[in-house]
């Protein structure tokens, strides 16, 4: 007896829609969070650093503590607008969160408050959801990205 097994393929290309949309989302959850609390990018790198407050460093500067700066924010909108597409402008959108997931999550590891949120002796349990989902859906947006890139090589597409 043959059996064929109807296993549902991971489609790395809607994966990779799919978190940049949540990362999007999160990112506005945590400018909303950081425009309140004034939790402006304090970065571990000094020439990073504006002094601005938080609503007007998403809007002109490094981003907030929370979130990247606006400007990101619209390029990723951009983005996933091609990477929705299917011509090969949608590999220029691929190609392009990828890029931008790696990005997201250098941005992450470089706050001084992701540390301090999730370190045991001072871990918050409001801003830690946020702080989380900020490092794994970049993650996945490169997993995801990668993976595709790698299938439209190997198909020549």
């Amino acid at each position: 007896m043959n059996i064929v097994s109807s296993q549902p393929k991971l489609n790395a290309r809607i994966g990779l829609i799919i978190a940049s949309i949540l990362y999007l989302l999160i990112a506005a959850i945590g400018t909303l969070i950081a425009v309140r609390e004034n939790l402006p990018s304090q970065t571990s790198i000094p020439a990073f650093i504006t002094g601005k407050p938080a609503l007007e460093d998403f809007l002109t500067g490094n981003g907030t503590a929370l979130s990247p700066p606006l400007y990101l924010c619209l390029i990723a909108i951009l983005l996933l607008i091609l990477a929705c597409l299917s011509n090969r402008l949608a590999t220029v959108g691929i190609v392009g969160l990828t890029i931008l997931g790696a990005i997201f999550l250098c941005g992450i590891f470089a706050e001084r408050l992701t540390y301090r949120v999730l370190n045991p002796a001072t871990f918050d349990f409001s801003l830690a959801p946020v702080e989380l989902l900020a490092i794994v859906l970049p993650l996945l947006m490169v997993v995801f990205g990668g993976m595709e890139i790698a299938r439209r090589r190997s198909s020549g597409s």
